[in-house]
Formats: structure tokens, C-alpha cells, sequence
């Protein structure tokens, strides 16, 4: 007994040292990555075409006892006929006691109701872009709330941060004058996110939540008069409290700020989502992510918008031809209607003459005063509303935003060793409200790719194609190899 305790206590103080090297390229045809190359994956294969990298992470554990532990990682990544060519991916510091942490700096964070592999992924946190660097607190799984008996869980996550992507909008702002007309600097970054969960062991479980990010601060630059207009907003103490519950200025006309009618950017989802345990192997969830970019849409004035999913998951240990597969729907063209008509736009007399309010006209990810939702040019939501780096002319707001799409993934394992997964998306788009484009948008995307483990050494091989008008006509090869190898 005194044996095994000791050996318990020892492992307790332990310290965990690994390292991670992988090097990936994509060859072949076209103006970019085919798209299911890149989309979810933290931005860190770039979307040029004919792209390579090199990428190494060392990752430290350290247990000061069974509930206290401090973990970090440095994750540095080379990349040829990129955007970027050396850089941070992860940089970060995460102190835990058992279920709630502490983390400051740059993380690949995981979804934490959507399949990072499989899903199209979050209309507000997901995995597309790279890591916003944060200060953040919250529980790394669901969280047992005291006193339900563990009928009801909770995650939660609370956190501010800072875009670093300065140089790269104002580089895309200076080399295409003849398109863009303003950029945005300097931003601050709010999140926070609850999900309630009953007893997901149960045979029916329900799951509710919200996740809610802001822009916020910063200097925006705006030559569309001819002459340069500069504007800052604070970061100060008010302003970060400001911030998380939207507020605005009830005289931005007077004021000359039309972008304060709410203080910041703001955008946010809904989640309602119900799972059914077949047994204790197999599972069915279906599920709605409803986006928001305002009342409108959290009171869902946005239609049929929103992600609309099912999704199957087998637990059964060892081999299984379909490990999980997710069938998704996705829109974005209502964007709670084509107009926005609010007394407050206008000076008087127009303004008492205005009895009517219509809050529409979303334009999801983009805004007045920060131009877009973006990091690097990558939205940090779905990737299928397309990122202004696939932009050809260079603009760097989002010129695709009404998009409807049909997503299938499928993964399994076919042997001990070797696995695949396939993913395909047909994705159709209208353009913005503000500039229809002049044609029907769409764009056929899939994915086949092959991953093979034996011990430390991981090797994976796919084929991508695009075909449409969004991403053009691309098809890639692509080929990665991974080791991880431990220090202590």
C-alpha cells in the first residue's frame, strides 16, 4: 500500500516535456489550396497554391498535484510561397485546477459542440483562422454543476484578446487603393460563450447555449472622401466593460459616429441542440447554431439562417469503417432582410417623422468601422462565407456573405493503422445585399485523404478539388509527415 501511494505521489509531481515535428505540401493546379485543404485548420496551410511548410512545438506538463497543473507550448512554423513565412502559431501559458484554467497567449482551441474534423464548423469561434493571442478563464470540458447530481453541466469561457494582423490590413489596404476605401488597426478582442447540458449518459440530453465575440478599440483609416478621416476608439477599463453587454451611443448621428449605435462589433450565435444515445456505442445529435449580429437575429428575424445539422458518432472500441459522420445545412442569406431603417440614422426633422424600425441588412462579417471579422484575412467563423483572402481584386471586406450550403464528412478507420476522412461541400452565393454579385456564385468542394500511424510517426496523403466560380477551378495533392517525440 505504502508503495503503490508513493509511486501515486510521485506521478502527481511529475513533469511532462514532448515535441512535435511535422512538414506538409500541397501541389498541384489552380489559383489557390484547394479549399478543404485549408478551411478549419487554423490558417496553417496557406490558401496559394503550390505551398509548403515546416513546423516544430516543443509542449511542457507540469502536475504540482492531482487538481493543479501548468502546461505550455512554443509552435513555430516556416512556410514557402505563403502570406506568412515564419511565425507563432501557439504560443502559450494555461494554469488548471481540476476542470477551470487560466490561459494567456495564443492557442489552437477545439470547438466544443462541433466536430473539429467533420463539421463545417462555428459561426463565431471556430477553427479557419489563426489564434487570436488572450487572456481567458473557463472550464476545458463540461463541468458537473454541485447539487443536480450530474443532470446539469456547463462550459464556459471569458476572455479578452488582441488582433495582430496590423501590417497584413494595412499591406492589403495600400496595395489595392483601387478597391478598398478604408481599414481598421489596432483592434481589441472580447469572448465569452455558456453551454448547458444535461446528462449527456442519459438516453435523451438537451444542449443550450450562446457564444458571443466583439471587436472593439482601435484606429480606423478612411480615404473614401479623398482625404484621409482617422478615428480611435478607447480600450480603456469602461470600454472593456462595455463591451460584453452591447451598449451604444443614444446620439451617434449628432456625434458623427454612426458605428457607435452599438459600441464595438458584435456578433454571436445561439445553440439549441438535442442528442439521442441509440446504446452506449452509437449516438444522434441534431442541432441549430443560429447566428446574430443583433436583436434581429437572436429573435431569429434571420429566417431559415443558421447552421442546420445531424450528426452520428460511434464509440465502439477498436476498428470501425464509420467512426462519425455529419450531415450539415448552411444559410446566410436572409440576414434578418435587405433594409435597415432606424429613426436614429437620420437628423431632425426626419427623425420624429420615422415611426417604423426595420433592423436588417446584417452583413455578416462586415462592419463600418472594422471593415471585417477577420485575422490574416481568414474568418475565424465558417469558412464557407469566403474570406477576403480569396478576394482576387484584392478587397478586404467580405464580398460573398449570402451563401446557402450542403456539407457531408465522413471519417472511419479501415485498418489498426490506417484511417481516412472525406469531406465534400456544395455551396451556392449571392454576393452581399450591399453588392449583389453579378451572377449566381457556387462552388463544388471535396476532400480524400488517407492517415496512417505507426508509433511516433504519423503520415497522411490527400487529394482536394475545387470546381466553381468561387475558388476557381483548383486541384491539389497534398502530403504530410508528424513525429512526436518525447524529452521528459
Amino acid at each position: 500500500m505504502y508503495l503503490t501511494s508513493h509511486a501515486e505521489a510521485q506521478d502527481s509531481l511529475s513533469t511532462h516535456v514532448t515535441y512535435d515535428l511535422t512538414t506538409e505540401a500541397a501541389v498541384g493546379t489552380g489559383d489557390f489550396t484547394a479549399y478543404q485543404l485549408t478551411a478549419n485548420r487554423h490558417h496553417v496551410l496557406a490558401t496559394r497554391p503550390n505551398t509548403a511548410y515546416l513546423r516544430g512545438a516543443v509542449n511542457v506538463e507540469h502536475s504540482f498535484n492531482e487538481d493543479w497543473k501548468l502546461s505550455g507550448a512554443i509552435d513555430a512554423i516556416g512556410s514557402l510561397h505563403a502570406d506568412h513565412k515564419a511565425y507563432l502559431q501557439q504560443c502559450y501559458a494555461n494554469l488548471s485546477w481540476k476542470q477551470f484554467f487560466l490561459e494567456v497567449g495564443s492557442r489552437q482551441q477545439e470547438m466544443v459542440v462541433r466536430d473539429d474534423l467533420l463539421s463545417l464548423g462555428s459561426f463565431v469561434n471556430g477553427i479557419n483562422a489563426k489564434p487570436i493571442p488572450q487572456i481567458h478563464v473557463g472550464t476545458k470540458d463540461f463541468w458537473n454543476v454541485p447539487f443536480t447530481k450530474g443532470w446539469v453541466q456547463i462550459n464556459f469561457d471569458f476572455g479578452y484578446g488582441k488582433f495582430l494582423d496590423n501590417n497584413y490590413r494595412e499591406k492589403q489596404y495600400f496595395d489595392h487603393q483601387d478597391v478598398n476605401y478604408q481599414y481598421a488597426t489596432g483592434a481589441y478582442y472580447h469572448h465569452k460563450r455558456l453551454y448547458i447540458r444535461s446528462n449527456p449518459e442519459k438516453v435523451v440530453f438537451i444542449t443550450v447555449g450562446i457564444d458571443h465575440v466583439a471587436q472593439f478599440g482601435g484606429t480606423n483609416y478612411d480615404y473614401r472622401t479623398g482625404t484621409l478621416i482617422t478615428k480611435s476608439k478607447p480600450a480603456n477599463f469602461k470600454a472593456f466593460w462595455k463591451v460584453i453587454f452591447p451598449t451604444g451611443d443614444s446620439n451617434y448621428f449628432e456625434n458623427e459616429s454612426m458605428e457607435d449605435w452599438v459600441y464595438g462589433n458584435h456578433l454571436g450565435l445561439l445553440t439549441y441542440q438535442i442528442g439521442w444515445n441509440i446504446n452506449k456505442n452509437h449516438q444522434v445529435q441534431v442541432y441549430l447554431d443560429n447566428p446574430f449580429e443583433d436583436g434581429s437575429g437572436m429573435r431569429k428575424g434571420n429566417g431559415w439562417d443558421g447552421l442546420w445539422g445531424l450528426q452520428y458518432s460511434n464509440k465502439t472500441p477498436g476498428r470501425q469503417y464509420v467512426r462519425g459522420a455529419v450531415f450539415e445545412y448552411f444559410q446566410s442569406t436572409n440576414q434578418s432582410g435587405p433594409l435597415h431603417w432606424d429613426s436614429g440614422d437620420y437628423p431632425e426633422p426626419i427623425r420624429s417623422q420615422i415611426t417604423d424600425l426595420v433592423t436588417g441588412n446584417d452583413n455578416y462579417y462586415n462592419h463600418s468601422f472594422y471593415g471585417s471579422y477577420a485575422h490574416y484575412g481568414m474568418t475565424p467563423g465558417i469558412a464557407l462565407i469566403t474570406s477576403p483572402i480569396y478576394n482576387k481584386n484584392g478587397f478586404n471586406e467580405f464580398s460573398n456573405n449570402r451563401v446557402k450550403a450542403w456539407h457531408l464528412g465522413v471519417n472511419g478507420e479501415l485498418t489498426d493503422h490506417l484511417s481516412y476522412l472525406v469531406k465534400g461541400s456544395y455551396q451556392e452565393g449571392w454576393g452581399t445585399y450591399g453588392a449583389p454579385a453579378p451572377q449566381k456564385l457556387h462552388s463544388f468542394d471535396a476532400m480524400f485523404q488517407g492517415n496512417y500511424k505507426l508509433g511516433p510517426w504519423q503520415f497522411s496523403a490527400a487529394y482536394a478539388f475545387d470546381a466553381g466560380n468561387i475558388y476557381g477551378h483548383n486541384n491539389t495533392f497534398n502530403f504530410k509527415i508528424g513525429y512526436h517525440g518525447k524529452i521528459l
